[in-house]
């Protein structure tokens, strides 16, 4: 699990401005391609795995633990203004 500079400087704003403890990656469901991927305002449950990027903390539900190596959360600029999106996560 990656994260860019940019999607961490967005993310610590966003749980500061939400009183958070920090963010989830967690399963959202399930595919054909494999888990649905879900991002929340969170801290680790029992079996997470919780990283620390540059003072934000990230949980990755236990279950996604094999298959979130190759994701990396980045900020995008859109219309509607910024979002975090995963890239490298299947979307079949």
């Amino acid at each position: 699990m990656q994260i860019t500079p940019e999607a961490v400087t967005y993310l610590k704003e966003q749980v500061e401005h939400e009183q958070a403890p920090g963010i989830r990656l967690y399963q959202a469901g399930q595919g054909c391609c494999g888990p649905s991927f879900g991002l929340g305002f969170g801290a680790g449950e029992t079996g997470d795995q919780v990283k620390d990027f540059d003072g934000l903390a990230l949980a990755i539900d236990g279950n996604l633990a094999d298959v979130s190596h190759d994701i990396t959360l980045a900020l995008e600029e859109t219309d509607q203004g910024p979002q975090i999106v995963l890239l490298g996560a299947s979307n079949c």
